[in-house]
């Protein structure tokens, strides 16, 4: 007959069942130096791949390899590859909304704000062209709502488009800006601000040249600048008067 476990033997069983699924949190975690921010050099790494290739199409593997690091600490720091990118995003918007934030306090007239700020988002594009791209991609799930969707619009989308709003009206109240929909305005400007960088390949085959230069970054803010300024300027030429309409000669004056 096959002998009952003991109360002692049966607790011991148990517990190395519990134990079991954190077996590779633990490996992950001794893999790693006391000193060292793994967390940290996932991120980087898969932010200098993203930002060489100007894509997303990047694996796990990869990120391992060129961070010199084992992929079990993906799923340890981030649970999986997408974990991950909604972790680099976070990172990365802390530091573009922080900017605006600043923009916002400082004692200059809300069209200079302006220019810094198109010139903060396009050279933040310039430092991370996967970005925007990278948002858009974690959006675009085909469930209407998803885990990811809400934290990117939760840290990103919504902050920015409220930071956005707020500089318009302080256009509005300066006598600078006429009125516009905040969140129209957010979508035009990013779009504007990123399609020089998703557009580079199609650039450099019509008309050639290195591609986004620092002098082309340069002269894409002033354009985009002349753009939006003129566009939300107070200052529209006053409507010429609708012509009268002929009047209709008077029978006498026929006669």
């Amino acid at each position: 007959m096959s002998r009952v476990p003991s109360r002692a033997e049966a607790k011991d069983s148990n517990r190395s069942r519990a134990q079991r699924p954190r077996r590779a949190g633990r490996i992950a975690r001794a893999a790693v130096p006391d000193d060292f921010n793994a967390r940290d050099k996932l991120l980087d790494t898969a932010s200098r791949l993203m930002s060489d290739r100007h894509g997303l199409n990047v694996s796990l593997s990869e990120i391992a390899e060129h961070s010199g690091l084992n992929s079990a600490l993906v799923k340890y720091y981030f649970g999986n590859k997408e974990g991950l990118m909604v972790a680099l995003v976070e990172r990365d918007a802390a530091v573009e909304l922080q900017r605006v934030r600043h923009l916002l306090d400082l004692d200059i007239s809300p069209s200079e704000k302006l220019r810094l700020h198109i010139a903060g988002i396009i050279n933040g594009f310039y430092r991370r062209p996967y970005l925007n791209r990278l948002m858009h991609s974690l959006l675009d799930h085909r469930e209407a709502e998803t885990s990811s969707a809400r934290t990117i619009a939760r840290v990103f989308v919504r902050p920015l488009m409220e930071l956005q709003a707020q500089l318009l009206e302080q256009g509005v109240k300066a006598g600078e800006f006429k009125p516009v929909e905040p969140v129209l305005f957010y979508v035009n400007l990013l779009g504007a601000c990123d399609h020089l960088f998703n557009a580079r390949y199609a650039l450099q085959s019509i008309v050639g040249g290195a591609g986004v230069t620092d002098a082309v970054r340069e002269r894409y803010i002033a354009h985009v600048y002349d753009i939006f300024i003129n566009g939300l300027r107070n200052s529209m030429p006053a409507a010429a008067p609708a012509p009268k309409p002929a009047r209709r000669a008077t029978a006498k004056a026929r006669r």
